[in-house]
């Protein structure tokens, strides 16, 4: 039997996002954590998650308005499962 995973490649997708997103500290520029490929930064400034600036190697990111919500609002609900 195939896991989940196999059959929902997007995914994968939204959990890379998630811990870029999560990662942020505040709303400051900031250097995205070690492992974060420019594709998943990408797909986070496609989505308006995040604004990115800088090169290949000195890239930075911020989370926008809409994803500075989306973390506290997912932050909440990763809260109240735990109670």
């Amino acid at each position: 039997m195939q896991s989940s995973c196999m059959h929902q490649p997007w995914r994968k997708k939204i959990i890379k996002i998630m811990v870029l997103l999560h990662s942020a500290d505040g709303l400051a520029w900031q250097s995205p954590p070690k492992g974060t490929s420019l594709k998943t930064l990408s797909e986070a400034e496609e989505q308006g998650f995040i604004l990115i600036r800088g090169e290949f190697q000195k890239c930075q990111f911020r989370l926008t308005e809409l994803g500075s919500d989306y973390v506290e609002r997912d932050k909440r609900r990763l809260e109240a499962r735990r109670l």
